[in-house]
């Protein structure tokens, strides 16, 4: 863990800061830390933005990594030194919500100690609804190591204390949201995996969001601005338990491709063994899928299969050139206006990208998001169960 003085933190904060006047007070320490947390983001991203998808590149990426990290590890660590001088005050609510609203921060030494004195003093808070609402959706992974463990501890504590005790509906509807979100993954692990009893376990995170639609429908998300409001999401994640499970028949997918021509799953599935994906020209990781996709399509070319994309580029034209550049020879469904939130993206209630799922050639989901061998492995064997039909 890293461990400064917040003398010597400061001195961290205040790089490249050398003509501002000191700051002096609280809050003017504070805006010294964000400005000094958005100066090396900016230059992080400069430097590493051009770097080649290479092992030299990885390699030089991390050596910028390191010392970007402890610098904001160190603005992390002052700002929560801030808000434990005067713990109680909104002051302190403010120092706090910056730490922990910066995705995977509390990841960094200063997480358990901003989720603590978040507990300790303003549990009852309405003003940390912003911060239950960040935690709880993007929560840290307790088996990521000793240190994370504690954190994940302190993060559900906190969540805890906040759904029981705040008198705030919408700061409890963030943490009750949390909670749903927590039954849900632990679903779609043992999906995933083949484990435990997940029928038993959809059968719970439907309860919960049943319960969270009902009482806290009507609040708004707190993650972020026009963020629809927590009914919205629960009748999604509802959908999704309901009806893109595996072994629930697949729903209708209709819109237009790329080119604008109208295309429908039942039509071009019909038959067939599919695979969906939802994918986008900004997804890293949609992309990198992109050559085993096209080996897969090679090799089942005279079998009963097809690919199918949804693409989720806010501008249908960026699909169309990514398409021809990458020689993705497949259809592909555009997800519509809002890109990553367009139509066809929220009516299969898509929150990452890619999402993959396998479907029978009777339409019946048999594997979601699997990748590489799994991809083949999933699609094979749906393939050898039609051929036995």
């Amino acid at each position: 863990m890293i461990r400064l003085s917040l003398a010597a933190l400061f001195a961290v904060a205040a790089v490249g800061l050398a003509d501002d006047p000191k700051p002096q007070t609280p809050a003017e320490k504070l805006e010294a830390l964000k400005t000094a947390q958005k100066a090396a983001e900016k230059e992080f991203h400069e430097a590493t933005e051009p770097l080649p998808d290479t092992e030299e590149g990885h390699k030089k990426y991390q050596e910028l990594w390191k010392p970007f990290d402890d610098g904001q590890a160190a603005r992390f660590m002052a700002a929560v030194e801030l808000a434990g001088a005067d713990p109680k005050s909104d002051f302190a609510v403010s120092a706090l919500e910056w730490v922990l609203t910066i995705p995977r921060s509390y990841y960094l030494p200063a997480g358990k100690p901003a989720l603590e004195l978040a507990r300790e003093h303003h549990a009852r808070n309405p003003k940390v609804g912003k911060i239950a609402a960040w935690v709880g959706y993007y929560p840290p992974d307790e088996r990521y190591n000793a240190e994370i463990a504690g954190t994940a501890k302190a993060t559900w504590a906190f969540l805890e204390a906040v759904a029981e005790t705040n008198p705030d509906k919408a700061a409890r509807a963030q943490a009750e949201l949390a909670f749903a979100l927590k039954a849900h993954r632990a679903f779609a692990e043992a999906e995933y995996k083949k484990s435990a009893d997940p029928d038993k376990l959809a059968a719970e995170a439907e309860r919960v969001y049943e319960k969270l639609e009902r009482e806290y429908g009507d609040c708004p998300r707190l993650i972020r601005e026009n963020g629809g409001t927590v009914g919205e999401l629960a009748r999604g994640e509802l959908f999704e338990l309901r009806h893109l499970r595996v072994g629930k028949t697949a729903p209708e997918l209709a819109g237009e491709d790329v080119d604008g021509k109208p295309l429908k799953l039942s039509e071009v599935a019909r038959g067939k063994v599919t695979v969906v994906v939802f994918w986008a020209s900004w997804c890293g990781p949609c992309m990198r899928e992109v050559p085993h996709e096209k080996k897969l399509v090679e090799r089942l070319k005279d079998d009963p299969f097809v690919l199918v994309g949804v693409n989720g580029d806010e501008e249908r034209a960026k699909a169309k050139e990514v398409m021809a550049r990458e020689g993705m020879g497949w259809r592909s469904f555009w997800a519509g206006p809002g890109g990553p939130r367009g139509p066809l993206a929220k009516a299969w209630n898509v929150r990452s990208w890619p999402t993959v799922y396998v479907i029978d050639r009777d339409g019946v989901i048999r594997a979601k998001n699997v990748r590489d061998k799994e991809l083949d492995a999933a699609v094979d064997t749906a393939l050898k169960e039609a051929g036995k039909k």
